[in-house]
């Protein structure tokens, strides 16, 4: 026969291990390395200085963002993205030529930015 408080004893171990399991289970979030408005990941990108190309990049008026690093899903990407700006590419020796941002977005697990830019000029 078990007494009330080995009921208790075991409801609250049989309790805890769930919760436990399921708090370790969880991956971490990914911290950024700026803060996550709008104005913080524009000084951000507009400070980085090792693009592909050499090319110097200057993004404006960024918008539209959200912030989807913490992880919700094993299948999706963490990401921090903007849907409206605009950049302009300054390279070597050419001319600078202002793009219409459709996104922009940084991806902290493999630290990578990426842009689909249209509508240049």
């Amino acid at each position: 026969m078990i007494r009330t408080s080995e009921r208790r004893n075991g409801m609250a171990i049989g309790l805890a291990a769930p919760l436990l399991l399921l708090g370790l289970s969880l991956p971490p979030a990914h911290a950024l390395p700026f803060d996550p408005l709008p104005s913080a990941f524009q000084r951000w990108l507009n400070a980085r200085r090792d693009w592909p190309d050499n090319a110097h990049r200057v993004f404006d008026k960024l918008a539209e963002c959200s912030d989807q690093t913490a992880a919700k899903s094993p299948y999706r990407m963490a990401v921090f993205t903007c849907l409206e700006g605009t950049l302009t590419i300054h390279r070597p020796g050419g001319s600078a030529r202002t793009c219409a941002i459709q996104r922009v977005s940084y991806f902290p697990t493999n630290q990578r930015v990426r842009v689909w830019a249209g509508n240049c000029s």
